[in-house]
């Protein structure tokens, strides 16, 4: 007996020696950060100073002593009070849609047609005759007149270069007169289903084409070579990249894009993690109806597991569907894009497929049309876990807003779509409708979260304009300065997860992502400034200095801190 007790002694005594000499032992690391402040959105909310990489995933969290002590690393990175949150995600994009954006006319922010026109000018002169001259972003409501321009104004200073410009929510196209000959449009051309073609008083096409209806003339452009479209959406992430975004989830995807961005997982080209859904109805689901989604290949950079369809129009070109007609256009109750119907045969057999849905709805009605399609396709499919996601979710009717929870529907918005739309939204709605509007807070009251995203190339790509905009409802000018219908804003600390942990779960990834926790993914964003405390205005001039991507800086300021 005594033997025994000396033998559990002995094996006790070396053990506590080992786990001692163990754990007096530095582990290895790759990378060390230290002396931050490190927010990690854990389930205590820790905030830590330091944080241990190796092999790509986050080894250890804590005090930069404890790190220091605990790890030995190939290389350390003195933060110097820098602020380190979980790498930034935008659940709401269109990579490729940037790329073209970088790659033709940019007409964001302008102010008249004037600039636009001077812009369409320079490109004409240096543009073969007959050649395509192609731009993105205007923006009506941010002119004089608040109307659609027309083909003529574009004729003054372009009459034989066909020319076709997105509108800034790429739900609509302004055409000169030459691109409507290119396409063989007329009076007498009807409006295609889900679209429709602007006309005057007498029936002619005036150069605008909504929703739909942009394939009547865009059809026509040249496509693009596989190379232009690979550089256009390389050149696009690298821009994410050095936002600070971690991962872009890109709503609505070809099979072109698809097979680029498979090449470039491959071979190890991606910069940052790409989320896709397949854009449907079309060509790239009609493929992938038909097989198993594509789950982190590239070693977790690339994700195919989400079909995008799309209900309506948008709210700026008055193609959102409503209940009611718009409030400035009498008559005028929006496009829908597709049917109930179509929607619930489509939801149904992504889900059967092992596909997610995430489906664009911007107005009241279409919001309503969407989650019916969820509730009805429910019913039909095995208990699991889908989660259904409705992209923009901007308009909603007061009985549709504890549904999201209800149905374990995801709402994913953007922010900044409020502090854009609030100089003209009331108008489009009235003031009773318009309290149903971009009602983050109201959604998160019944329990669920919220995705964000910019939708860029409809705004821009920084995620902290957008959480700027979810903790202030203010724009970049501090306007309004209380923020517009402040009872919506967000917290900072739900703006933060709304960029961080809350994409993670729209997209089946927050085992691995989404917060500052051992055994995840490194994927960490460092900031010039700490979010969390700074004045608001502050956050707009806050910059990212590093992104890392599984442990790997993909992106560094130029003065930021180099590795020791």
């Amino acid at each position: 007996m005594k033997q025994a007790v000396w033998a559990l002694c002995v094996l006790f005594v070396a053990g506590l020696t080992f786990w001692n000499i163990e754990s007096a032992t530095p582990r290895r690391a790759t990378l060390l950060l230290v002396n931050g402040k490190v927010y990690t959105l854990d389930p205590t909310n820790t905030v830590a100073e330091a944080v241990a990489l190796r092999g790509g995933r986050i080894a250890g969290v804590g005090s930069t002593d404890e790190i220091r002590r605990m790890f030995r690393a190939d290389s350390v990175i003195d933060l110097e009070g820098k602020t380190v949150v979980p790498g930034l995600a935008d659940g709401h994009c269109h990579v490729h849609g940037m790329g073209t954006v970088i790659a033709t006319i940019s007409l964001f922010d302008l102010t008249s047609t004037d600039e636009i026109l001077r812009l369409v000018e320079r490109k004409a002169a240096e543009t073969p005759q007959g050649g395509f001259i192609l731009g993105r972003g205007w923006d009506q409501n941010l002119w004089p007149v608040k109307e659609f321009p027309t083909a003529s104004i574009l004729d003054e200073v372009s009459p034989l270069h066909p020319v076709i410009l997105i509108r800034v929510d790429g739900h609509g196209v302004w055409v000169n007169s030459a691109a409507m000959k290119v396409a063989g449009i007329t009076r007498e051309t009807p409006d295609p289903s889900g679209g429709k073609i602007v006309r005057g008083a007498t029936g002619e096409p005036t150069g605008v084409f909504l929703d739909n209806a942009r394939e009547l003339v865009e059809k026509f452009v040249p496509p693009q070579t596989r190379q232009e479209i690979r550089d256009q959406i390389l050149a696009s992430l690298r821009t994410c990249a050095g936002m600070g975004l971690t991962e872009v989830q890109d709503m609505g995807v070809n099979q072109d894009e698809i097979g680029i961005y498979r090449e470039l997982a491959d071979k190890g080209e991606l910069p940052i993690r790409v989320y896709a859904a397949v854009s449907a109805p079309g060509d790239a689901w009609n493929e992938w109806r038909t097989k198993e989604p594509l789950v982190g290949a590239g070693g977790g950079m690339l994700t195919i597991r989400s079909v995008k369809l799309y209900v309506d129009g948008a709210l700026g070109s008055r193609g959102a569907a409503l209940f009611e007609e718009y409030s400035d256009d009498p008559g005028n109750r929006g496009i829908t894009i597709t049917n109930e119907t179509e929607l619930v045969s489509t939801i149904r057999e992504a889900c059967a497929r092992g596909f997610q849905t995430a489906i664009h709805a911007i107005g009241d009605r279409a919001n309503h049309i969407a989650l019916d399609a969820i509730e009805a396709a429910q019913k039909d499919i095995p208990e699991g876990d889908y989660r259904p996601r409705i992209e923009h979710a901007q308009v909603l009717a007061p009985e549709d807003i504890g549904r999201f929870h209800a149905l374990r529907a995801l709402p994913s918005m953007e922010p900044v779509h409020a502090t854009s739309d609030m100089y003209w939204a009331e108008a489009r709605l009235g003031p009773v409708r318009v309290k149903g509007s971009y009602a983050w807070r109201s959604l998160l009251k019944t329990g669920t979260i919220i995705v964000g995203g910019s939708d860029f190339p409809n705004d821009q790509p920084n995620p902290l304009w957008g959480f700027y905009a979810a903790c202030t409802r203010s724009d970049r000018d501090g306007y309004p300065l209380d923020g517009w219908r402040a009872e919506e804003k967000m917290t900072r600390d739900e703006a933060l997860r709304c960029y961080t942990l809350w994409p993670a779960v729209g997209s089946f990834e927050e085992a691995s992502r989404g917060t500052i926790e051992q055994g995840k993914w490194a994927d960490l964003t460092v900031l010039s400034a700490d979010i969390m405390t700074i004045a608001p205005k502050e956050i707009l001039t806050t910059q990212a200095e590093l992104t890392i991507v599984a442990g790997k800086v993909v992106y560094r300021r130029t003065n930021a801190a180099p590795a020791q």
